[in-house]
This record gives structure tokens, C-alpha cells and sequence, in this order.
């Protein structure tokens, strides 16, 4: 998958660092220099690779810097489960095709902020680049793996005496933006998609593939912009088919998108309940652009430009 050479979706979240649900009120508390101290330390040691997918796929962090306000991680991901490449010239229309060996993958890269002081929630802003492979649910997981050595637990004394321990876990959230029924005020509302399958696979927002083993599937498109009340009217009736069709088994996905006035189309899943659907929101996901220089599929070293950019997007959501 080529990527755009002027423009990068980035993804707002929140990042929680907590013990395990079973921990005892004794465990210590985790902060973001411990998973960042983590991070720096397996760079030292070269041990930065993690192969998942059934060796498939590699993530690693090949380095972290910091500012001010956050902590600037470049995310590395490879993926052997791709194809070559093919070009066409567009003046001859001659087609150039690049080949791709055995143990190659495709490879991207993802400037990852992670903000250094924390709300009173005590969760931390993460902006992410998305890449194929980058998504909030990997990134978490990459964390999560990245402290789990018994090397960056932390040690404590329990009531009796004996040294307890703990690693965390990490949990990150979509930041919600605007409600449905605020972004159609002034978008287009573009479509909506039910989906019935058997298994829901864990995969990226928006652009990515949401869905896998497909049994059934139905698709309004309405592409026009329409009044609250006729947003309710539709959401109703989609609703009354996803009743008829499921018969009380929820086995269904529905999802919603609006095109704002920008351009920019929003995506998210809701739950098919009539009214409902329009409190609920969507998760943040913007837009970066106009680079100076064009963007590359991977990156040998940070752009000051991405984290600028990044950075000013955190401002103005109010991260």
C-alpha cells in the first residue's frame, strides 16, 4: 500500500497506565518515563524487534526523543504478508513491476507523541501517524510487550514481607470528537453500513479493513445533507431492518459516515438504536498537511515538520 506524498491521518488518544485488575492496593503506580525508560533501554540492548502475526510482522522502535510537552517515539513496522509493487508511467503508459523476496515486507514508519504530563485522570494525550500497522490497538500492544520483561517491573514489599512484582498495563482510548448529531449540522451525511459476521478481528479505524469473515452485509447511501429529524427517520428504519434481520442475536456491526465540510470523511461504529445513534461519537481523527517536503513511506530520521504539525493538531484540540 502506497501512502500519500502531501498528507497523514493522525489519530488522538488517551493512554492509561494501570495495574492489572486482580493487583493488591499495595502495587506501585506507573508513569510514562517508565514505559519511555523501557523503550531506551531495549534500543541499547538491540532488543527493540517484535515479530507478531506468526512472524509476519516486525514492530520496533528505532529511537526516542523529547520536548517540552511530549515524548516522540518513531515506530518501525514490517509486513511479509504483501505483494510486490507495480508503477505505471503516465505519459507512456508503460508498467514497471518490483518483486518482493520471500522474507521481505513492506516497511513504514509512524512519528508516535506521547504527551509527558498526564490529565486528572491521570491518562496521557498520544497523537499517532497512521500507517498500515500503526493503529491505536497495535500501538498499545507494542507498549505492553515493551515492559513486560521482568527487567522493568516494578519491586515492592507485601504486607508479610515478600517482594511482589509488577508490570503494567496499557490501555488507549479514542479521544471522541463531535457527536453525530453535531457533525451533521454541517456535513453531508454520506452512508451507512450494516454489517452480520461471525468473528470481529482485531484490525485499524477508518481506512483500514474493519471487518473479516463477512456473511451478510447491507449498505445505505444517502450522500446529501439532511435535518436532524430526517437523520432520526433514516437511523430508525435501519434500525427496524437490523432487529428483523439479526432476531434478537447480536452478531451485527453498524457503522456511520459524515463527510465535513473540508472534505474529510468520519467513520465510526454505533449502536443501531434509533435515537441513540446521534449522541454518539466519533473517534478523533484529523488530517495533517502541506509539507514543505514530500513524505516518504519510511523515515531514516524524525520530521521536525510531523511533530510540529502533531503538535500544533494537540494544541488546538486542547491536548
Amino acid at each position: 500500500m502506497a501512502l500519500p506524498l502531501d498528507y497523514r491521518w493522525v489519530l488522538v488518544g488517551r493512554m492509561a497506565m494501570r495495574n492489572r485488575a486482580n493487583a493488591p492496593h499495595f502495587a506501585p503506580r506507573f508513569e510514562v518515563g517508565d514505559v519511555i525508560s523501557a523503550l531506551r533501554d531495549r534500543l541499547g540492548r538491540q532488543a527493540s524487534h517484535r515479530p507478531y502475526a506468526n512472524n509476519s510482522r516486525l514492530m520496533w522502535c528505532s529511537d526516542v526523543i523529547e520536548n517540552a510537552d511530549y515524548y516522540v517515539v518513531m515506530l518501525q513496522v514490517g509486513d511479509k504478508n504483501v505483494s510486490g509493487v507495480s508503477y505505471v508511467d503516465f505519459q507512456t503508459l508503460n508498467t514497471r513491476d518490483i518483486d518482493k523476496a520471500d522474507e521481505e515486507g513492506s516497511h513504514f514508519s509512524s512519528h508516535v507523541l506521547i504527551g509527558r504530563t498526564p490529565d486528572q485522570q491521570g491518562r496521557y494525550p498520544v497523537l499517532i501517524e497512521k500507517v498500515p500497522g500503526v493503529h491505536l490497538a497495535s500501538v498499545k500492544d507494542h507498549l505492553g510487550w515493551a515492559c513486560r520483561e521482568p527487567r522493568y517491573a516494578k519491586e515492592v514489599e507485601d504486607g508479610e514481607g515478600n517482594v511482589r512484582a509488577f508490570n503494567p498495563v496499557f490501555e488507549i482510548d479514542g479521544y471522541q470528537s463531535k457527536t453525530i448529531r453535531e457533525a451533521l449540522r454541517t456535513g453531508t451525511l454520506q452512508d451507512v453500513q450494516f454489517i452480520s459476521h461471525e468473528e470481529n478481528h482485531e484490525d485499524g479505524l477508518d481506512e483500514d479493513p474493519l471487518v473479516q469473515d463477512v456473511v451478510h452485509q447491507a449498505h445505505w447511501q444517502i450522500k446529501r445533507r439532511v435535518t436532524e429529524d430526517q437523520a432520526r427517520t433514516v437511523f430508525g428504519r435501519i434500525g427496524g431492518f437490523i432487529r428483523d434481520f439479526r432476531g434478537g442475536v447480536d452478531t451485527t456491526q453498524v457503522f456511520v459516515r459524515i463527510k465535513a465540510e473540508n472534505g474529510q470523511i468520519r467513520a465510526t461504529e454505533v449502536s443501531p438504536v434509533g435515537d441513540e445513534i446521534l449522541e454518539q461519537a466519533f473517534v478523533q481523527n484529523e488530517v495533517v498537511r502541506n509539507f514543505d517536503r514530500p513524505l516518504t513511506q519510511r523515515y531514516n530520521e524524525f520530521r521536525n515538520d510531523m511533530i510540529q504539525k502533531m503538535s500544533d493538531l494537540a494544541r488546538n484540540l486542547g491536548g
